[in-house]
């Protein structure tokens, strides 16, 4: 698994995906405008998808700057555009742009709750870079954003798993607890069962609890998932269950 308080995945299938035009004023409309450009990012792992993402929206935002909509996922796809830097100042200055995006969105619509995720998300990856203990208040951002999200929809299991990490990773003399990282992976696993970024972790939580047989029967269930809510992640998911997998059997 990757390190840090919040975790996100990237790699997945190596799928060309060939998508419509979607620039706001072609004939397709808003809605499906938004849906093709939701296609390129649920497969951004193909070749300039997430670039072409970044592109669409900002044209799109050109039109509808009060749109909430293009705004998280024009903040969604810059997080992912983040996550490709090397080098701390550009990816803090490609998070803080998301943030900013996301903010505006969660004070237009607060009742969307990729809104609301997502300020999280970006949130925390700010968190990840600086250092937990120079990110408390982050923290308390980032935590407060995912119940934002569970209010609206208790089933959304990226905000269980970010919690689920947050809690796992973070010390206990300031809010850490491996109960309630169980509990909330547990819940991710359960109410989200094509939300497959969840999977290895909880299994990887079972077996640090001594119930490997458990952790099997989590990473056993991820090869039945027929319909991931994000295509883009889920080969990674399932390269890590199998080499967990292995090591279970030793």
């Amino acid at each position: 698994m990757k390190s840090g308080w919040a975790v996100f995945f990237v790699v997945g299938f190596g799928l060309a995906v060939l998508v419509p035009e979607t620039r706001a004023g072609t004939a397709e409309g808003p809605a499906a405008a938004l849906t093709g450009i939701d296609k390129l990012y649920l497969h951004r792992n193909a070749a300039g998808n997430l670039d072409a993402s970044v592109r669409e929206l900002e044209s799109l935002l050109d039109a509808r700057p009060e749109d909430p909509a293009v705004l998280w996922r024009l903040g969604r796809s810059l997080v992912r555009v983040g996550e490709r830097f090397e080098d701390k100042k550009s990816r803090l200055a490609c998070l803080t742009r998301a943030q900013g995006f996301l903010e505006k969105a969660v004070a237009l619509d607060g009742s969307d709750p990729e809104a609301h995720y997502w300020l999280g998300v970006s949130v925390g990856r700010q968190g990840e870079l600086r250092g937990i203990f120079k990110s408390l208040k982050l923290v308390k951002v980032m935590k407060k954003e995912m119940e934002a999200v569970l209010a609206i929809d208790p089933n959304h299991g990226g905000a269980h798993h970010v919690l689920g990490e947050m809690y796992k990773q973070m010390p206990g003399f300031v809010g850490g607890s491996r109960k309630k990282s169980l509990q909330e992976l547990e819940l991710a696993f359960e109410r989200a069962p094509n939300y497959t970024a969840s999977y290895a972790i909880l299994a990887e939580s079972y077996r640090d609890a001594g119930a490997k047989d458990k952790a099997k029967a989590v990473l056993n269930r991820l090869f039945e998932v027929k319909t991931p809510e994000d295509p883009a992640e889920f080969e990674d998911n399932l390269k890590e269950a199998r080499e967990l997998l292995k090591l279970l059997a030793r």
